[in-house]
Formats: structure tokens, C-alpha cells, sequence
């Protein structure tokens, strides 16, 4: 309780109007005591323009923030508040659409299931849309389906692999990325996904939006640009050769993730990303379902498995092969 013997304000609009309103009475029975006389009407003018300031900026705000599992707020020419630009809205709402999708079926993959269809059927809601600049809010809705493990954590897991990003956006730095990347996401595949997810939102700024904040309720904000963008393009094509192991893996093919320079190779170990940049799209096309053995240097998980491969050569085996 605070000293006025009302609840602390938490942040809320509905606290934001209640503390700003018993500033205003406390102010107008300060006067009335002191002899001044108290027009209701004046009392009002005061206060009307920042409630309705309230009610139409923060109201919408918070139900943004509240009912999201990623929250986006793009800043540029293009994405003013009272005429945003139609190609600027447009982008920011199809690339949300394809890279939330794209990051669920990733996701999926890398536990063993196919995730191309589950990722097809999922129900990205958008959870809202606020002035300031452009402020959207994404839900993701997992679907029923028989493809998925019996997991009742698992719709948990996938809305935490997005909440995630804007913590691990803040380990971009001016020219690479900072160290405790890998400590935060020791996972290589799933840092990877995330990092190439980050990259995808990361503006052109060709579209009218120079900066696009990302923020979560649990891992808090970040903001992505032009910059965010170059460091990551540099990062994801970079491994870090200390961090690495040569060897060969065998495995089946599955399906290209994001761009067709990444693809997951179901090994008899579980599933590892696989970096091939020289990877062209009809090769990648002929790759899938098939059995190959790829070569190069790779990253392992806390448990030793190899995770995350950066391909140097890839050969295809027998028809005959399998995985043991």
C-alpha cells in the first residue's frame, strides 16, 4: 500500500489515470482548504486531454504487451503514426508472418519431428496493433496435430524459443557478436535458428522503417537496424573455430531452413543444422529425403552431440543406406 493508502501503482493505464486523477483532487482540495473556491468544470479542464492522452496511447499498449508472446515496434518515415506507410506495414506484418513460421518449424525439426506442415497449419494471431510509431503484438496458436510429440510443454517451449530473441539480440555488438552468446543459448542449433530468425527482422531500411524493437515481458527489449543487420550477416557465415570439431556425419536430408544455405541432417544421433553456404536451390531441392554424408568442422550441445555443422564437402550414399 502506499502512503495515500492505495495500491502502488504497477504500471497499468487504469493506475496510470487513477494516480494522475488523485494528484488533480488532491490539488483542488488543497485549494478549497486554503479558501479558494473549486469549479468542477475546472477541475475537469485540467485533467481531460491527458486521459484521453491515456486511453488512446497506452490502453492499446498495454493490451499489446499483455496478451503477446513478441512484441515488434518499427520506427522509420515509413511506419509514422498517423500515416504509416501501406509498404511499410505490409512488411512488417509478412515478414512476421513468414519468420515466426519459419522459426516454429525449425524448432520442430531440430526435436526429430517434421515441422513443415505443423508450421503451415499454425494460428499466428495478431494480438494487437498501437500508436507510437508502429506497434504490433504476435500470438502464436500451436495446432493440434498428430505430428506433434506428446508434449504438454511444447506450446510453452515455442513461444519461449520467440520471447527469447530480444535477450539474445542484445549479444549483437558494433562488430560482432558479444561473449556469453553461447552460455545464454547453449544449444548451437537453436542458437543458430534464433540468430538467423534476428536477422530476418532486421530492417533494410528499403521499406520506410529504419529501427524495429523487439521486446517480451520475460527477456525484455531490444532494437534491431541496419547495423544489427550487417553484424549478423558476417556472424552467420563466421564459426567460431575454437568452438569446433572436424569429422563426417551421416544422415537424411530434411527439409532447408529460412534460406537454402541451412539444412538439417537427421543423423542416428538426432538432428544437426548444417551450414553449406556454396548450397544452391535446385541441389538442396534433390538433396531432400535423401541419404548423404557431409563433412567439415561442427559444434557440439552440453552433452557432446553435434548440433550445428559448417559443411565443406557432401557426397550421397546408397540407396540402400540407412541410419543404424
Amino acid at each position: 500500500m502506499s502512503q495515500t493508502g492505495f495500491p502502488a501503482w504497477n504500471g497499468s493505464p487504469k493506475d496510470a489515470m487513477r494516480v494522475f486523477l488523485e494528484h488533480c483532487m488532491e490539488v483542488g482540495l488543497l485549494a478549497a482548504r486554503n479558501g479558494m473556491e473549486v469549479r468542477p468544470n475546472e477541475l475537469v479542464s485540467g485533467v481531460i486531454d491527458q486521459l484521453d492522452k491515456i486511453a488512446r496511447e497506452s490502453y492499446p499498449l498495454f493490451q499489446v504487451i499483455e496478451n503477446s508472446d513478441l512484441v515488434l515496434h518499427a520506427e522509420g518515415p515509413g511506419a509514422q503514426h498517423d500515416l504509416p506507410w501501406l509498404s511499410a506495414l505490409n512488411w512488417l506484418t509478412s515478414t512476421a508472418n513468414k519468420n515466426m513460421r519459419g522459426l516454429l518449424r525449425t524448432m520442430i525439426d531440430l526435436m526429430g519431428v517434421d515441422g513443415k506442415r505443423v508450421a503451415r497449419e499454425a494460428d499466428l494471431r495478431l494480438s494487437g496493433l498501437a500508436p507510437g510509431s508502429v506497434w504490433i503484438g504476435l500470438k502464436l496458436m500451436v495446432p493440434d496435430s498428430p505430428l506433434l510429440p506428446a508434449d504438454i510443454q511444447l506450446g510453452y517451449r515455442l513461444s519461449e524459443a520467440a520471447a527469447r530473441l530480444p535477450m539474445l539480440a542484445r549479444f549483437i555488438d558494433d562488430e560482432g557478436l558479444r561473449p556469453g552468446l553461447r552460455e545464454a543459448e547453449p544449444d548451437p542449433a537453436q542458437r543458430d535458428a534464433a540468430m538467423s530468425s534476428l536477422l530476418a527482422f532486421a530492417p533494410t531500411g528499403k521499406r520506410g522503417i529504419h529501427t524495429l524493437g523487439i521486446s517480451s515481458r520475460e527477456y525484455g527489449a531490444a532494437t534491431l537496424s541496419q547495423r544489427e543487420r550487417v553484424v549478423l550477416q558476417e556472424a552467420l557465415r563466421r564459426p567460431v573455430d575454437s568452438r569446433l570439431r572436424a569429422g563426417v556425419l551421416q544422415g537424411e536430408v530434411r527439409e532447408a531452413d529460412l534460406d537454402k544455405t541451412r539444412f538439417h541432417l537427421r543423423t542416428a544421433d538426432g538432428i544437426v543444422r548444417c551450414v553449406h553456404s556454396a548450397l544452391r536451390v535446385d541441389q538442396a531441392r534433390s538433396m531432400l529425403g535423401r541419404m548423404h554424408s557431409v563433412s567439415g568442422k561442427y559444434e557440439t550441445d552440453a552433452d557432446g552431440r553435434p548440433r550445428l555443422m559448417y559443411v565443406e564437402r557432401i557426397e550421397p550414399m546408397p540407396e540402400s543406406a540407412s541410419l543404424l
